[in-house]
């Protein structure tokens, strides 16, 4: 047994066997049984589409309409750190324990949430449940890859999200009753509901976890080797960790929150921030560039040009998708007196556009075999629904075309994004599938990060400078600004639709941004280059080596090449 067990950890060549061949198997047991992994995913997505669908209405109950951008960025700087720690802290203790532990944190965060009562307390909440949501899609992801081939791994990753395409329309019908009539608080029945959801789903899922892992331990075959702190600190990479997540939340939030702040751009806490974050940015990369050992993502993995184009295309789409509809549900709420539910339902096109087409572009990817040409299709049609969302921000756009734009937006982001997940976990070898996930995952948030930066930042100094143009009589800025539900709405009519003129100008210059940044996608998708979706892993991990390999030796991480004469 112990002759077998030493052979099984040289053969995986990497510091972790047990997690990373060994239970495959087991892991694959559980995937193949796809109740279990959709059960949980259509759990979470219940409760970040109910949690989502309240957020505006909650940020306009305590009159911070303009900060709704502010907790996904937080979350967006704290996941790039959280994405690399999760997938190392796993390879050490084990799937089912890390998994544990984003779970207990998820339902902290949502207890805490529900109970808040200030803003602050809020964002103390959804940061704790964010931390734990961010190692539950990551972990559920590196599984996912771990154990289906390339050919079936497009499905998977569609299925996985199609509880959001079903939660969009069950969540939808929770959000007005949610928000309307009775106690103004009611919104916290929400994080009761949800927890409720998630808890039935994250139970369902991690009792058979165990039990894998129970059994693995039993037969003496998932046993992590023992790791010290010191070795953690470098496998993890701590100190390019506080460095990304300081680039990320000191150049980006002090943009959001300045108008808020005494003197605006004049305040020098203001301009600190903003220069300590220019400033870790550039340490970061200097970091990775001459000293760290163990970076997030390796260097032979960004010189692969299908890899760095792949990502940027996946970063570019999430970072435009929030700088268009992140502040929409506000000013449809105001420019058509609806309700927040009312607004989401013209708002749901881009998420209903993006999951279909996802699962479209998997079936496609399987029968034909052709990702890089759903890429480009792809980010046309983003071009397209983009172009169509600047006219669609003017106070009487049809309704028709509101959903028209956001609907092609989100069709042609899905068509792109999934070809690209599976074009990038495609051309790597098998050691670095978890680090090409990870780094997926970190660009994602980066690009919600930086994508709301760049719409509360459009908010918050640019709105001031049109209503300053258009509205022509007396008006509270800061309540025009914050408060939708109970400022503007009540407006005599005359400084109502001025005000409206300027969040239609707002929101016109978001798509603006947008567009230009759909354009440079088509840049990163001419990287790109076709691989075959039905090689084996063994093709896979050869091609990657850049090498006509007869056989591999690996040993503790190290790779002995023998090639043919």
């Amino acid at each position: 047994m112990e002759d077998r067990t030493s052979k099984e950890e040289k053969s995986t060549g990497v510091d972790t066997p047990a997690q990373d061949e060994q239970p495959k198997e087991e892991f694959s047991h559980i995937i193949d049984r796809k109740h279990l992994v959709l059960v949980l995913a259509y759990c979470t997505s219940f409760e970040a589409a109910v949690s989502g669908g309240v957020q505006g209405y909650i940020t306009a109950y305590f009159e911070v309409s303009s900060l709704t951008a502010l907790l996904p960025t937080i979350m967006a700087a704290l996941s790039t750190s959280l994405i690399p720690l999760y997938t190392k802290v796993s390879d050490v203790f084990g799937r089912a324990g890390s998994l544990t532990f984003a779970f207990t944190s998820y339902m902290l965060g949502l207890i805490v949430a529900g109970t808040s009562h200030s803003y602050a307390h809020l964002g103390v909440g959804e940061i704790i449940n964010g931390i734990g949501s961010t190692g539950i899609n990551t972990l559920s992801q590196v599984v996912i890859a771990d154990t289906t081939s390339l050919l079936q791994r497009g499905i998977m990753f569609a299925l996985y999200d199609v509880g959001q395409l079903i939660n969009i329309w069950v969540g939808q019908a929770l959000i007005d009753p949610l928000t309307l009539g009775g106690p103004r608080d009611k919104w916290r029945l929400a994080y009761i509901i949800t927890g409720c959801v998630a808890g039935f789903g994250i139970v369902f899922f991690l009792i058979p976890l165990w039990y894998v892992t129970i059994q693995l331990k039993r037969r003496q075959i998932a046993r992590p080797p023992r790791r010290s702190l010191s070795w953690l600190f470098t496998e993890f990479d701590v100190v390019g960790a506080v460095l990304m997540t300081s680039s990320v939340a000191l150049t980006c939030i002090p943009i959001m929150v300045a108008k808020r702040m005494k003197n605006n751009w004049n305040n020098p806490g203001i301009i600190t921030m903003l220069v300590v974050g220019v400033a870790c940015f550039i340490a970061l990369i200097v970091w990775y560039a001459k000293f760290a050992k163990r970076p997030i993502l390796s260097r032979r993995v960004w010189t692969n040009r299908t890899v760095f184009g792949g990502l940027m295309v996946m970063f570019l789409l999430k970072l435009m998708g929030h700088v268009s509809w992140q502040y929409l549900g506000q000013y449809l709420v105001v420019s058509r007196n609806l309700t927040f539910g009312q607004s989401r339902m013209l708002i749901h096109g881009y998420g209903n556009g993006w999951l279909v087409a996802q699962l479209i572009s998997a079936l496609i990817m399987r029968k034909w075999k052709c990702p890089r040409i759903l890429v480009w299709v792809g980010v046309v049609i983003y071009i397209t629904g983009c172009a169509l969302m600047i006219p669609a921000r003017n106070p009487h756009a049809t309704s028709a075309l509101i959903v028209l734009s956001q609907s092609l937006g989100g069709i042609g982001g899905g068509l792109a994004f999934l070809p690209c997940s599976v074009l990038v976990t495609g051309v790597v070898h098998r050691r670095d599938i978890a680090s090409v996930i990870g780094a997926t995952q970190i660009l994602v948030w980066f690009g919600a990060g930086v994508g709301g930066a760049v719409s509360g930042s459009i908010w918050t100094q640019y709105l001031p400078t049109r209503l300053h143009k258009h509205v022509t009589g007396p008006y509270d800025e800061i309540r025009a600004m914050n408060d939708p539900l109970k400022y503007v709405k009540n407006l005599e009519p005359v400084t109502k639709s001025q005000v409206i003129d300027a969040y239609s100008d707002s929101q016109k210059l978001m798509s603006i941004v947008g567009l230009a940044f759909a354009v440079l996608t088509l840049l990163c998708a001419s990287l790109l280059e076709p691989i075959d979706l039905e090689q084996d892993q063994d093709t896979q991990d050869r091609i990657a080596l850049g090498e006509d390999v007869e056989s591999l030796d690996e040993d503790e991480g190290s790779i002995e090449v023998k090639t043919k004469n």
